[in-house]
């Protein structure tokens, strides 16, 4: 009941924080100015009704798959350490993008690390999620690299956040699980030692 109510609380403050997209949305030259707090909050403003529609329900839908394995405070941890890592990549190698606002990219970010860190905890399942991600954010960047622009209505969506994010995620999480298994190994010469 705690998730649902949650939730419902994180839904309802991103369609309050949407009548402040002017001040949080990721802006290149606000940024540089010193508006820090964009490259965080760029990412919970949208551009209109429907970008915000669509993120809140892919949101939802990935919460509800991961509903029983993610752990609050990993979570948010984890949001905002990806929310950070993917607008300064944005911020650092596409020196023509001006804006960014969305959830997209940092969702992109949180499926893959929770599905790898789920896959390699025996949730073999995970893996297929993994995969899906990788093969989606594969072919957005082969069509935007051919010249195709991926639209949600009048809407660029900036599939650049998306790759970054995967990357992120994939690489965080392999990270974990390479630091926890070499946490485990000198536990486990500890007691095959007794």
């Amino acid at each position: 009941m705690n998730k649902v109510l949650g939730a419902a609380v994180f839904v309802y403050c991103l369609w309050v924080l949407q009548s402040y997209l002017g001040v949080l949305e990721f802006d290149r030259q606000q940024v540089l100015n010193g508006q820090i707090w964009r490259i965080w909050t760029g990412h919970l403003v949208h551009t209109n009704i429907t970008h915000f529609v669509l993120n809140i329900m892919a949101a939802m839908v990935l919460y509800f798959a991961f509903f029983k394995t993610i752990n609050l405070g990993e979570l948010l941890l984890y949001g905002f350490i990806f929310a950070a890592l993917i607008s300064v990549t944005l911020l650092c190698i596409y020196p023509s993008l001006s804006w960014y606002n969305g959830l997209s990219g940092l969702l992109h970010a949180l499926v893959v690390y929770f599905s790898v860190c789920l896959a390699r905890d025996e949730n073999k399942i995970f893996w297929a999620g993994l995969i899906v991600v990788w093969v989606k954010v594969f072919v957005e960047t082969i069509r935007a690299y051919s010249g195709f622009e991926s639209l949600v209505g009048d809407m660029i969506v900036i599939t650049e956040a998306h790759l970054i994010g995967a990357f992120f995620g994939t690489l965080i999480a392999f990270i974990r699980i390479a630091y926890w298994r070499a946490r485990r190994k000198p536990e486990r010469r500890k007691i095959e030692s007794q």
